[in-house]
């Protein structure tokens, strides 16, 4: 992928169950404080890993291809119908978020949530880590 995007992975050790991820509180262990299970083979490399492709990177990549410039101004583009419910951006929650203020820190700023073009909508979803 990084040869391709430019976006270079971030390696991080994982135990070889998934129990786990060796960051944080875990970044000095040698062994799954839960299974027990070596984190580094008999060669020192770690049993298993997982790839963390930071966001910005990817996001900055997006801005720099006309085709995905064009994609992602779907958001911005569509036309919401009340009470039809045909994308994400149809949602009680997403359609709330146009009427209020953004706000950081405990300030309210002087724009809404996704009033600007190239604003982004993003989505969440994690595992067992």
């Amino acid at each position: 992928m990084a040869i391709l995007s430019g976006v270079k992975p971030v390696m991080y050790d994982c135990c070889p169950n998934s129990c786990i991820a060796y960051t944080k509180k875990y970044i000095h262990h040698q062994y799954c404080p839960f299974c027990e299970e070596s984190r580094l083979n008999s060669n020192g490399k770690p049993r298993r890993q997982f790839a963390y492709f930071p966001l910005i990177p990817r996001l900055q990549g997006y801005f720099q291809s006309l085709d995905m410039i064009k994609r992602m101004s779907y958001r911005e583009l569509y036309q919401h119908n009340p009470g039809k419910i045909s994308d994400i951006f149809d949602g009680d929650h997403y359609q709330q978020l146009l009427r209020h203020r953004v706000v950081v820190d405990g300030e309210k700023l002087n724009h809404c949530y996704f009033s600007g073009s190239p604003d982004v909508a993003l989505s969440l979803s994690t595992d067992s880590y």
